[in-house]
């Protein structure tokens, strides 16, 4: 398996790789939506499970199914957001990072969509498979809460990249973002 280096260069990949979309969802009042889960069988290769963790919703992007479809369905599975309820905005970011995910090294490749929505109301009534049980909670997050918070949230870098795009600003073209970077514990 092959990945492109920053340079342009083609690089193998020594693990089975996972292409994902996460959805950086804003509501009116441009808080993020974060999904808490509690998955033991997820960790950084060459490390002990860290405990339970925020993230953005989202997840893997099936066989024949564009990022902006996988968005969709991962919204509604997630939130409970139909197409109706959200709007589908602009592909920003990507990146790449090496997981334990169900005790396998794997190379998970992730692009991430902007959507926006006016409901606040989410449903995890939708949840399939393994989610029903990692699953914590979903909540809106304030940027400074963010920021300031003391929960593990990844990407831990989200701070830095979520300003622009709560002022939406987006960038031309979608730029590489950092996945591999650890919390401070």
């Amino acid at each position: 398996m092959n990945r492109t280096s920053a340079d342009g260069r083609a690089e193998s990949v020594p693990y089975p790789v996972r292409t994902a979309v996460r959805v950086v969802l804003l509501n009116d009042a441009n808080e993020l939506l974060l999904m808490c889960m509690d998955d033991p069988t997820i960790r950084s290769v060459g490390e002990k499970y860290g405990g339970h963790f925020w993230t953005l919703i989202g997840g893997a992007i099936e066989a024949n199914e564009s990022i902006r479809e996988a968005a969709a369905r991962e919204i509604f599975e997630e939130t409970g957001l139909t197409r109706d309820d959200v709007e589908l905005g602009p592909h920003v970011w990507f990146g790449e990072l090496d997981l334990i995910l169900d005790d396998r090294p794997t190379h998970i490749r992730q692009e991430f969509l902007v959507a926006r929505t006016c409901e606040t109301e989410i449903s995890l009534e939708h949840l399939v498979g393994n989610e029903k049980k990692v699953v914590r909670q979903v909540a809106w997050f304030s940027l400074d809460r963010i920021t300031n918070s003391g929960e593990i949230i990844h990407p831990v870098r989200l701070p830095e990249y979520l300003p622009d795009i709560i002022a939406g600003q987006y960038p031309a073209e979608p730029f590489e973002i950092d996945l591999a970077a650890h919390p401070r514990r």
